[in-house]
């Protein structure tokens, strides 16, 4: 009950806000792996019988509106004087659990609205985006899909113009997980291959490209589906950005996203093209304004390795009550009354 009235007065204060007035020089994007996002009905075809009543892990729809505010308390959680303006998400099961999310928990007040992939993956997870049709004037989305050696996700692509100006290309991916050895390791290169050339062909096609990648890339910066493959740089101490490049604004982070064996990795991350780090644009970012938002909430102490972890909804098949076992990762851009590029 105290997470409800601490959402439901985070969101109303948005309609008292006046951001709608004065507030266009700000826009605000995060990334989150909400771990789990399934509902209480079979979809058919999907392996999802663990998210049903009366498997091992005892779900339930007391639980799973439980998770749905949970959701909510961390979108609200980014920024406390405006709502988050596009919101990417992993492990979502379906449109139901979209339509639950905004309209049946408290982030109904603040009217956003999405658009999701219906990709072949076997357990029927997907990826979305939500955005606030104020300052993201959608354009079009679709799914793409790359061709591996199993089903996998599909990628979200999807084109707005924010606050009615630049047009800002997004793409929400969710690479193949790091299980399953060699075949997962190609299966992620593939994906992460796929999307260089996605990426790519908006960038060639744009005079001036605004292009966002965020996503859980199951692979930290360092990896070689980012650095060889997508060929993201740190966004860290960049001085000259090119316009044609990826930079990774989450890169060289002491602090991860997830924790797996008592190591943290940045698996989560947000890359931009060199436009969005140019100050001069239309609309920018830097490393210094983007980062991981590790509320105390989102935490609790690691009793097996020592320092601190997130809380997340499982244990194995024990109920914990918590977030998830990701951490969302944040932006935030400046809106300037420069050049403004289509």
């Amino acid at each position: 009950m105290k997470t409800f009235f601490t959402i439901y007065f985070i969101c109303t204060s948005y309609l008292f806000c006046p951001f709608k007035a004065c507030a266009q020089n700000v826009f605000n994007i995060m990334m989150y792996n909400c771990e789990n996002a399934f509902d209480t009905k079979h979809d058919q075809g999907k392996n999802d019988e663990e998210y049903l009543g009366g498997s091992p892990r005892f779900w339930n729809r007391t639980r799973y509106f439980a998770k749905l505010r949970s959701i909510g308390k961390v979108i609200t959680s980014v920024d406390s004087i405006r709502p988050v303006d596009i919101v990417g998400l992993c492990e979502v099961e379906n449109d139901s659990v979209l339509h639950d999310l905004l309209n049946r928990t408290p982030l109904k007040y603040i009217g956003y609205e999405y658009v999701m992939t219906n990709s072949l993956d076997e357990r029927g997870i997907d990826v979305a985006l939500l955005y606030m049709p104020y300052s993201f004037h959608l354009i079009s989305h679709t799914s793409l899909r790359a061709r591996t050696a199993s089903a996998t996700r599909d990628i979200l692509y999807v084109s707005g113009k924010v606050y009615g100006r630049d047009t800002l290309d997004v793409f929400v991916v969710h690479l193949p997980s790091k299980l399953g050895g060699r075949k997962a390791v190609s299966d992620r290169e593939c994906v992460a291959s796929f999307l260089k050339e996605q990426v790519d062909s908006v960038i060639s096609l744009r005079t001036n490209p605004n292009v966002l990648v965020m996503g859980d890339f199951n692979s930290g910066p360092d990896s070689p589906p980012l650095v060889e493959i997508l060929k993201a740089e740190t966004a860290e101490n960049i001085s000259n950005p090119v316009s044609e490049n990826l930079y990774n604004l989450h890169a060289s982070r002491p602090q991860g996203s997830y924790k797996y064996n008592g190591e943290w990795d940045t698996i989560d991350q947000i890359l931009v093209n060199g436009n969005l780090l140019d100050a001069d644009n239309y609309m920018s970012t830097s490393y210094s304004a983007s980062g991981i938002a590790v509320r105390p909430f989102l935490i609790e102490d690691d009793i097996a390795f020592g320092g601190k972890k997130p809380r997340r909804t499982y244990f194995g098949m024990k109920y914990l009550g918590g977030f998830s076992d990701h951490l969302p990762v944040y932006a935030r851009f400046l809106i300037r009354g420069g050049k403004a590029h289509r």
